[in-house]
């Protein structure tokens, strides 16, 4: 994303729709097509749940942040996405300028979510699966 010349970014993070957090072995051997974000963990061995709160407090709200970064791009790129990137302006860190004007625009370009012929993003909110025990889950929310 940071090669001008390259107008097609890397589609790593397009399509994330998902974020697991339980054992490897549940998912090993699955083919998820590269839409879910896998986090390791066994509340088995998380007597204070303190690791849980860790992934549900970081690694959880960054996956969200991503998927709702693509979300808004895909179906509002004009509000919520930064427009064409082969005619963005960089401002300082803090967004682009569409040409040489107008507004500051912070989402993703329309080249992140669209192949030129079909979207690569499918706009879907982040489903988030945990394998721990129901209380542990709510008490880190509460």
């Amino acid at each position: 994303s940071r090669d001008w010349s390259q107008v097609r970014p890397e589609w790593g993070l397009a399509g994330c729709a998902a974020l697991i957090v339980a054992p490897r072995e549940r998912t090993y051997g699955r083919d998820l097509g590269g839409r879910a974000f896998l986090h390791s963990y066994d509340w088995r061995q998380d007597r204070d749940f303190t690791i849980l709160e860790l992934i549900m407090t970081a690694p959880m709200v960054v996956a969200s942040w991503i998927n709702l970064q693509y979300y808004g791009s895909t179906v509002d790129n004009q509000r919520f996405g930064s427009g064409n990137k082969v005619l963005h302006n960089v401002v300082g860190t803090l967004g682009v300028l569409e040409g040489n004007g107008g507004d500051l625009r912070v989402g993703l370009p329309w080249q992140s979510v669209h192949d030129g012929e079909n979207y690569v993003h499918e706009p879907l909110r982040l489903s988030v699966v945990i394998e721990a025990p129901l209380p542990a889950i709510t008490d880190v929310i509460a």
